[in-house]
């Protein structure tokens, strides 16, 4: 099928004399200074689809560009997102939402991920009802919503779901039938009952993402919300108001956010209230709190957008924080809880399920390598393969494999006919190296245990292969000098280390959905090198090694290291796993498909 290209369907595109300005508003606008006479015309050209073919031919018609600098005009528009191949058929029920989702770079597919997605609302009031009416339109795939009441006449002035005729009915069951014909695709569940202990939540929200909580009644209800989503693992979020003020959040991510238990003695929004302690009741017993429509509006608009961002993965704003609106003036205040490790409800919160463990088993580097290293481990679905197509063994090639571990890669070779020395520092993992050389009657692997600075080796190798290991390593260069003293004339040295951008930042991962899922990788400290410690995480995303010590070096500083022991680099690669992977392997897809997870050099003597 031939791929076409136009312009971003959600960006304006104006010139003005010489400027191009593309988009309306920071940060997606770009603006184009002393854009050449043909580009304006290039640009309109692209407001249909266009083969690149046919874009080629009327860009060297309609301008003074050869063909190799159409294409690469075209590259550099593709690159810098001015036009793309994304196909969105206007006709479609979401089509305006998927051309926001584009528009704040949300993942691809954000509006099937709503569609599987399920969302509790507790409370059908005025910001509930207004809640569930965005995100119906939204096409959230199920909804679950419960309400005691029946439809008062007062409630009119904020509760625009329902209308006249529908006073005295019970508010979910109207709610039902008035979503059903804004939205007929998405499931709707509505529980005629209010929240009256925690065994609710257990009953009918416990297979939620997420759940808003716009009701304040009985006082223990954040108890109980926040009891069963540590124990489910569902997110949650308080919507509602006090006096004139909205309030939105904080939003609670069982093992990440700081849960009610942490805040609740702390203070309350903003300090303009006394804590709950402070102030047991009301004396007021006559009290109403007053309800404004625009003020409904303005919460449930606010958090209806913080749960599909929640849902589709990027950031929100309310993540740990209470936001307070000022009807009056709209100026917002922030209030930020801070995770308590201590808390009796979430400190050792067990991430996946209400089973697990929640204590946390230390494994040890070996226990790593033997559970994962070879199928289940981003040397095996990054590293191997790349290694196959670096090392060819003829007859009577060498290999020294310096920092082995539990022996993949040398016993692979060894099995393509190549004599392999298995040289690491731990005897443990070279105890197991010998239990496999033993069982497959490998006489080709000879295994050395020991520094290979401190080592006697009389040989000569083809090839040195140094995995993952310079990075444990303060100072390299005495390595290097023995490296480049064992290799043959010709030989190649292979050094693979931790990528510099991997290993200068940190990823932002979420639980939901019965697995960790990486939303967002921040890169924080490229250029600062020393010492870092950073974890080890298994297949599944779990942390098995809470802290590792290594040594953080930019790729400058190691290719100028490598230059100044005496080294040329004739190869250098980022490896990217095959497709298969997201299938077989996704949490571990996830991670190295976005960011290079391993840097490799290949070195000869100069």
């Amino acid at each position: 099928m031939t791929t076409h290209y136009n312009v971003q369907k959600h960006d304006t595109i104006y010139q003005v004399k010489d400027r191009i300005l593309i988009g309306t508003m920071p940060p997606k606008a770009q603006v184009i200074e002393e854009a050449p006479y043909y580009l304006g015309n290039i640009l309109k050209y692209f407001s249909n689809p266009r083969t690149l073919e046919d874009s080629f031919k009327f860009i060297t018609s309609n301008s003074s560009l050869s063909e190799i600098e159409a294409r690469n005009l075209v590259e550099e528009l593709i690159e810098n997102k001015i036009i793309s191949s994304k196909k969105f058929d206007l006709d479609n029920r979401y089509s305006r939402h998927s051309l926001y989702f584009d528009l704040i770079d949300a993942p691809i597919n954000a509006q099937e991920i709503l569609a599987n997605k399920t969302v509790g609302l507790v409370g059908m009031g005025g910001i509930g009802t207004n809640i569930a009416m965005n995100l119906a339109g939204a096409g959230i795939g199920k909804l679950i919503f419960s309400d005691g009441d029946t439809i008062e006449i007062s409630n009119l002035t904020r509760q625009f779901l329902y209308h006249e005729e529908h006073v005295n009915n019970f508010k979910v069951e109207q709610a039902a039938k008035q979503l059903a014909l804004i939205n007929s695709e998405i499931e709707l569940v509505p529980i005629l009952e209010s929240i009256s202990d925690v065994e609710i939540f257990d009953k009918y929200f416990n297979e939620c993402d997420i759940i808003i909580l716009s009701a304040d009644s009985p006082a223990e209800i954040h108890e109980w919300i926040n009891s069963a989503a540590m124990k489910h693992g569902f997110a949650y979020s308080n919507a509602g108001y006090i006096d004139s003020y909205g309030a939105i959040g904080p939003m609670v991510i069982p093992g990440k956010t700081a849960c009610y238990e942490c805040y609740k003695n702390d203070g309350d929004l903003y300090k303009f209230l006394d804590n709950g302690q402070e102030l047991p009741s009301n004396l007021n017993k006559s009290f109403q709190a007053p309800s404004y429509g625009p003020l409904n509006s303005m919460v449930a608009a606010v958090q209806a957008n913080e749960v599909i961002r929640y849902l589709i993965g990027v950031e929100r704003k309310t993540e740990g924080t209470r936001l307070l609106i000022n009807s009056q003036n709209y100026k917002i205040y922030e209030e930020v809880f801070t995770k308590n490790e201590n808390c009796k409800r979430c400190g050792h919160f067990a991430h996946h399920t209400e089973n697990s463990d929640s204590s946390f088993q230390e494994s040890s580097l070996t226990d790593v390598y033997v559970n994962e290293r070879e199928n289940d481990s981003f040397n095996s679905i990054l590293l191997d393969s790349m290694m196959d197509k670096l090392i060819k063994v003829l007859p009577n090639t060498k290999i020294l494999d310096i920092g082995c571990a539990t022996g993949e890669q040398a016993i692979h070779f060894a099995q393509k006919g190549a004599t392999i020395v298995a040289n690491d520092i731990s005897e443990e993992m070279l105890e197991i190296v010998n239990n496999k050389v033993k069982t497959l009657e490998l006489k080709e692997i000879e295994i050395l245990h020991g520094d290979i600075v401190n080592l006697n080796i009389e040989d000569k190798f083809n090839y040195v292969i140094c995995n993952n290991v310079l990075d444990y390593i303060e100072d390299i260069g005495p390595r290097l000098s023995k490296f480049k003293g064992l290799l043959t004339e010709n030989g190649t040295l292979i050094v693979t280390i931790p990528h510099p951008i991997k290993d200068g930042g940190v990823w932002k991962k979420e639980y939901y959905n019965g697995r960790w899922n990486y939303e967002d990788f921040s890169l924080q400290n490229y250029f600062t090198e020393g010492v870092i410690t950073k974890s080890r995480e298994n297949k599944d995303g779990e942390t098995v090694i809470s802290s590792i010590e290594s040594y953080h070096r930019t790729t400058e500083t190691y290719f100028q290291t490598f230059v100044q022991a005496g080294f040329k680099v004739v190869g250098l690669f980022e490896p990217q796993p095959p497709n298969i992977v997201a299938e077989t392997h996704p949490i571990l897809f996830a991670k190295c498909s976005h960011i290079p997870y391993f840097q490799t050099f290949v070195l000869k003597k100069e």
